[in-house]
């Protein structure tokens, strides 16, 4: 039987920007520009992650590429956005960008995704249980990238693409781990805002939200006692708590407990860290570049597992050790090792080709190929 919703699907997203295709189809019959590069990030105020990397690489280097980044305060009107988009032989995007899958790239564009997130770890795309099969989002990639060759397959399984469009380059915002000047500036600006991180080993706790998204997203206060946390560590370190920017209701914080919630870059965060206490978060991702130690507690482990799915069973991701009581934390976050073989795996099997050259291949294999 025909799923009438599954044909209904791609006419509802192409009719949204009726007009914006039939302008971009109309500037086709201007010269595609070879060295010119758009950016879209129209879901942010300003530009940021993968994106911004490579855009500051290409700047950097003086490579000659024109690089034209709109987010979602500076898009021009449709007719200089559909001119820009129809000339530039790259079109790149790095989260969900609906206006770019109605349209028919011409021969030789490229549609380059750079996705805002690492690894593989909660289903997403066509990968979810839920997802719209029918719909046209993120198939007409001609590119996508990856940390790892052993991401490839779930990658295109999850932007509904070809396998051989999708390209293990790395991520390109972990160059900035490798770069020495700038994580100084980092650990010092934390270090004269927060004095009390000088000194100490710091556990950072950073679970990711339950619940859909950014409207009810919360973290149950009842799987973790911080202040026993904190005292059971003793004064050797510093406990920091970093809730996940959709929890909006945030729990009482211990005077013991240092709240940096508000700080905007987790991976910030990741550069003093000793040991990360994290559930479900991708930052193991990021945090397996950086090297640090890691702790994975998950109290509602099958609950979780049975709402959200992973690409792999739970235990595959297990950095370091997995603790379902609370009671056991402490003795874990103690016990937590950089050089853990399970965090070793975990590197190699995720994250190899994170190692401050992923700007660099990113040009040679995507932009110097065609």
């Amino acid at each position: 039987m025909i799923n009438i919703k599954s044909l209904a699907y791609p006419l509802l997203q192409k009719g949204r920007y009726a007009k914006l295709i039939s302008l971009f189809n109309k500037a086709k019959g201007q010269p595609l520009e070879p060295q010119k590069i758009v950016m879209l990030a129209t879901s942010k105020g300003k530009l940021g992650g993968n994106l911004l990397a490579i855009k500051d690489y290409i700047e950097k280097h003086q490579l000659p590429y024109t690089v034209t980044a709109y987010t979602e305060d500076t898009l021009p009107e449709l007719g200089a956005l559909a001119q820009a988009l129809a000339t530039a032989k790259y079109v790149m995007v790095d989260d969900y960008e609906p206006m770019v899958y109605p349209l028919s790239l011409r021969e030789g564009q490229h549609l380059v995704q750079v996705w805002h997130a690492m690894g593989a770890f909660k289903r997403f795309g066509y990968a979810r249980a839920t997802a719209e099969q029918g719909s046209i989002t993120h198939k007409n990639y001609t590119e996508a990238i990856v940390s790892s060759p052993e991401l490839c397959k779930i990658y295109a399984e999850s932007f509904g693409i070809r396998q051989d469009r999708i390209k293990p380059v790395g991520t390109p915002r972990t160059d900035a781990f490798f770069d020495s000047a700038h994580t100084q500036a980092v650990k010092a600006r934390l270090y004269a805002a927060y004095p009390a991180l000088q000194g100490k080993k710091v556990c950072l706790f950073a679970p990711t939200f339950r619940g859909e998204n950014v409207h009810d997203g919360y973290y149950p206060e009842q799987f973790i006692d911080l202040a026993a946390l904190a005292q059971e560590l003793g004064e050797d370190w510093t406990v920091v708590l970093k809730l996940h920017p959709f929890v909006k209701n945030r729990p009482a914080v211990p005077a013991s407990v240092l709240d940096l919630s508000a700080e905007r870059e987790i991976n910030d965060l990741l550069l003093l860290t000793d040991v990360l206490v994290t559930d479900y978060s991708s930052v193991i991702f990021e945090n397996a570049v950086i090297g640090n130690a890691a702790v994975l507690y998950a109290p509602d482990l099958a609950e979780y597992t049975d709402a959200r799915g992973f690409y792999f069973p739970y235990s595959d991701y297990a950095c370091g050790e997995v603790v379902t009581d609370a009671a056991q934390l402490a003795a874990a976050v103690r016990a937590a090792r950089k050089d853990d073989a399970r965090m070793l795996a975990f590197q190699q099997r995720f994250v190899p080709l994170c190692d401050g050259h992923a700007c660099e291949r990113f040009v040679k294999e995507i932009l110097e190929e065609h």
